[in-house]
């Protein structure tokens, strides 16, 4: 039988053909990649407006379509120039009051993308601020630039009009009082704390004078006053007042329900019921693939005891329990804390117009 031979042309061509393969899904990898990042770059310069109504059945005639808007987890994110981005989205947006729940400040302390938010709020409305962990800690109790016991960028947050909510603060709408409420007052005993204070000054006074010693005497004067404040709107509360609790890292479920049944005696229950709270902190996974939910959520954002890969349960939005609300922010910057996936993919950055109405809302 006759050897048959393979054409060398051929087998070269072939050759070819087989080498060229990687090189094509290489490339097709780097298109892929690449416009995933243009469309994702596109998305973070898009700010969203979420309207949310929330139910607060008894709720009074005088707060019925009350508007809150709520900010949060800016991470020292900028959007244009003055922060014409969240401008945009806020044309036309009319609200009763502005509440941002922390992780405002990115890794290097900038203030100024908070500063350009707040100065390009409504200035006719209130402006509340809590801290978040990722931010300075709001109250100094070692020497700083300021020389001041708040935080700098508390201090200017303050300049440009905004009120750092350290104690309930009452908004009066026609004969109706709505109580905005930092998350601490729900778990304080006032009078505790108070000893506890008075022990510390005593202690702090009976040292040796220094620059140390003086600041940490500040801060106790300042903790001192603070729950004055507290204790004194505590009192002014009454049973058919609204309030609102201001934290910056959600409630979980059990948290919710001390929240709703804990009726041991005192001041405290002055603040209950709770009819909603505002909070932050998740970032709404910032990092998304669809169909598979967050990639990571870090142990240290509380949801678990380790690292939860995948997690597909919602980071954000409205959720009611034991008959309290909870609205989650989806945030508007990136945390460090989801290295390595420390910036929002396929998350659009937003801020929320809550609505207060005693309606059922589907």
């Amino acid at each position: 039988m006759r050897r048959q031979y393979a054409d060398p042309i051929f087998a070269r061509e072939k050759v070819r053909r087989v080498r060229r393969w990687p090189v094509v899904t290489a490339l097709m990898l780097i298109i892929v990649i690449t416009g995933l990042a243009l469309v994702n770059g596109f998305i973070n310069r898009q700010v969203q407006l979420i309207r949310q109504s929330v139910t607060i059945p008894s709720l009074s005639g005088d707060l019925e379509g009350f508007r809150i808007l709520h900010i949060s987890d800016l991470h020292g994110a900028v959007f244009g120039h003055g922060q014409e981005g969240i401008e945009k989205a806020l044309l036309s947006v009319r609200y009763n009051a502005v509440v941002i729940t922390g992780d405002s400040l990115p890794e290097d302390g900038n203030d100024a993308p908070l500063m350009e938010l707040i100065a390009l709020l409504d200035r006719t409305v209130p402006v509340f601020l809590v801290a978040g962990d990722e931010d300075p800690l709001p109250i100094q109790s070692a020497p700083h630039e300021t020389g001041g016991v708040k935080a700098s960028y508390i201090e200017r947050a303050e300049s440009f009009g905004a009120i750092y909510l350290d104690a309930p603060y009452p908004i009066t709408v026609g004969r109706s009082v709505l109580w905005l409420c930092p998350a601490y007052v729900y778990d304080t005993d006032i009078a505790n704390a108070r000893r506890s204070m008075q022990d510390t000054r005593r202690s702090l006074l009976s040292a040796p004078e220094d620059a140390s010693s003086a600041a940490s005497l500040a801060a106790v004067d300042y903790y001192l006053d603070r729950i004055d404040r507290a204790e004194a709107a505590l009192l002014q509360m009454k049973s058919g007042d609204y309030k609102i609790c201001v934290t910056h890292a959600p409630y979980p479920d059990e948290g919710l329900a001390e929240l709703r049944y804990n009726v041991s005696e005192g001041l405290i229950n002055n603040a209950r019921p709770v009819s909603l709270v505002l909070a932050g902190h998740y970032n709404n996974g910032q990092f998304l693939l669809p169909g598979l939910g967050a990639v990571r959520v870090p142990a240290r954002l509380g949801l678990s005891g380790q690292d939860a890969w995948f997690f597909r349960k919602p980071l954000s939005g409205l959720d009611t329990l034991y008959g309290i609300s909870q609205y989650i922010s989806p945030g508007l910057g990136a945390a460090q804390i989801y290295a390595p996936f420390s910036v929002r993919f396929l998350n659009p950055p937003a801020i929320t117009l809550i609505t207060l109405t005693s309606k059922l809302v589907y």
